[in-house]
């Protein structure tokens, strides 16, 4: 598999949970409650810092780091917003993982999220940072799983739980 695509998958399903806000609109800043999302289509650039990869294929290295930019939807398919995110290794290698941050651009205001993400496996975690605008106040957890078998982390099913 290509280094992008295993990189896109487990930082794509972690910070994709942060869109999950998007479904509950709403002016004031979330009550305790559980909301999905599905993220999909992203668009990714990976950055290979010294000492470069030698392919492709190769794990990333500690430092290398990524860029990407998802839309996200609801069960129902509409259009939920946009997630910018960065991430970078931390550790590298076969059992590389690293730090991600994101903010999720939605009509009413955004969403801020942060997570540990690793190479391996499909089950992310992390929490919801803050808020602004609606979403002043938003605290929470995060959970992605990216679904077995998609190129690149799409889509990703996601969960987060809003604390009141």
């Amino acid at each position: 598999m290509h280094r992008t695509a295993i990189i896109a998958g487990s930082v794509v399903a972690a910070l994709a949970t942060g869109g999950v806000l998007a479904v509950s609109g709403g002016a004031q800043a979330p009550t305790g409650q559980t909301i999905k999302l599905v993220t999909k289509n992203c668009k990714f650039k990976f950055i290979d810092v010294p000492p470069k990869g030698k392919s492709r294929s190769a794990p990333p290295g500690s430092g290398d780091s990524a860029v990407f930019s998802c839309p996200a939807f609801d069960e129902a398919g509409a259009r939920a917003g946009t997630l910018e995110a960065t991430s970078t290794f931390t550790k590298g290698g076969k059992s590389a993982r690293g730090v991600a941050t994101g903010v999720y651009d939605l009509a009413n205001g955004n969403i801020y999220a942060s997570v540990l993400f690793f190479i391996k496996g499909s089950t992310t975690t992390g929490v919801i940072t803050g808020g602004d605008g609606a979403y002043v106040g938003a605290r929470g957890t995060i959970k992605s799983f990216d679904r077995p078998g998609e190129k690149g982390g799409d889509p990703s099913d996601d969960t987060l739980t809003l604390l009141p």
